[in-house]
């Protein structure tokens, strides 16, 4: 079943070529840099940045700060001096931007179905660029409703890394399978989408809705999109987008926040964290371990710890890099395991007949679950749908 609509803000808001806006956006940046910090070459300092998005990343850092980081040190300017060339270059864009056709009727019948909304964008704009883009598009007024903004200060991945879609659908709250993506590009939107495994829908002939309007239109059509079958592809990309997603959510936590309860009986942040942290070894690997070891292991569940559940550490952001370690250890154990051994069989307690790779998908899901706890007790997700 449907619960989010992902629309792509480069398709499937504004009636123009996100590549020209692309372009447009990274000749007023190069402009301003090079006015700004005499810098030469500042098209390409500024191709640099992005492509560091595409390497090997500490999933700590969000996307705004690798790229204004690196800028910032090829031009010998601090970081400060660098962030407001953004929106200046950003309101050189304009253009003729406006809400392409069905956008606004679109949005209006997803929202009245409950459903949530949110705008996918190519994570180096910033949320100001983003709030500015709708705004010209005539969509302005539906800004606060929409459950997630892809801005660069959030997000950790590119957006043709599977890992982004990960991190978003963890962000809003939902499954993978929850999500139907609108987008126009196979390669960078909708084959990482497919391969974590989100719906979608494809806008082959630009940005034309009207086929998708009336599809939604259709009284219980988000019934009509099922579980997707698991495939040990989405893994790796679950696990990564989680810590983004998770890493996003802490950089948002005020010191006084970490050892609140939203209610007596939930767990306080640092609680999350620990929970995560010692559960890794200690149920998740140990699990998988034991299923690649063992021929058809019986597995018991452990039961879930109460909302007394002791404080690992009174330094959270500790903790919280424990549990990044860990995962990291968790997802060269998947990266290593063979193709034949993912359905290894294993009985249990709760689940029943299962294997390794659903056990495995567990993982992922325990982590979406406590990040949506997470996102609720600070108040930055929408209502479960």
């Amino acid at each position: 079943m449907i619960k989010a609509v992902l629309l792509d803000l480069d398709s499937s808001v504004p009636d123009h070529s996100g590549h020209q806006f692309a372009a447009a956006y990274r000749r007023a940046f190069a402009q301003r840099l090079e006015e700004q910090t005499g810098a030469k070459s500042a098209d390409g300092i500024i191709h640099r940045a992005i492509q560091k998005l595409n390497g090997r990343r500490d999933i700590v850092s969000s996307n705004d700060e690798v790229m204004t980081s690196s800028i910032a040190a090829d031009v010998n300017a601090s970081v400060s001096d660098i962030q407001p060339l953004y929106q200046s270059s950003f309101e050189q864009t304009r253009g003729d931007a406006s809400a392409a056709p069905d956008a606004r009727q679109l949005v209006e019948t997803l929202l009245d179905q409950g459903l949530a909304v949110a705008i996918v964008a190519n994570p180096i704009y910033r949320e100001a660029a983003i709030v500015q883009r709708l705004q010209w598009a005539g969509l302005g007024d539906f800004i606060a409703s929409f459950a997630f903004l892809c801005a660069s200060e959030y997000m950790h991945f590119a957006k043709a890394d599977p890992a982004f879609y990960a991190e978003l659908i963890a962000r809003i709250g939902i499954e993978p399978d929850e999500a139907l993506l609108v987008c126009d590009n196979r390669q960078n939107d909708f084959l990482p989408a497919e391969t974590v495994g989100l719906h979608t829908w494809l806008l082959e002939n630009g940005p034309a809705l009207g086929a998708l309007l009336e599809h939604v239109q259709i009284a219980g059509w988000q019934h009509r999109y099922s579980g997707r079958p698991l495939r040990e592809s989405m893994l790796k990309p679950q696990f990564l987008g989680n810590l983004g997603a998770l890493f996003g959510l802490l950089s948002e936590v005020k010191e006084h926040q970490w050892h609140q309860k939203p209610d007596p009986y939930e767990w306080s942040i640092v609680q999350i964290l620990c929970h995560l942290a010692e559960t890794e070894t200690s149920v998740h690997q140990k699990r998988l371990q034991k299923i690649l070891n063992v021929e058809n292991p019986f597995i018991r569940a452990l039961p879930p710890p109460g909302p007394d559940m002791p404080t690992c550490s009174d330094r959270p952001r500790d903790v919280a890099e424990d549990f990044r370690e860990k995962r990291l250890s968790t997802l060269e154990l998947i990266v290593e395991t063979a193709p034949e051994d993912w359905l290894r069989p294993a009985r249990h307690s709760i689940f029943g007949l299962t294997n390794l790779l659903e056990m495995a998908y567990f993982t992922a899901q325990h982590d979406r679950l406590h990040i949506s706890q997470l996102c609720q007790t600070l108040g930055k997700c929408v209502d479960p749908v």
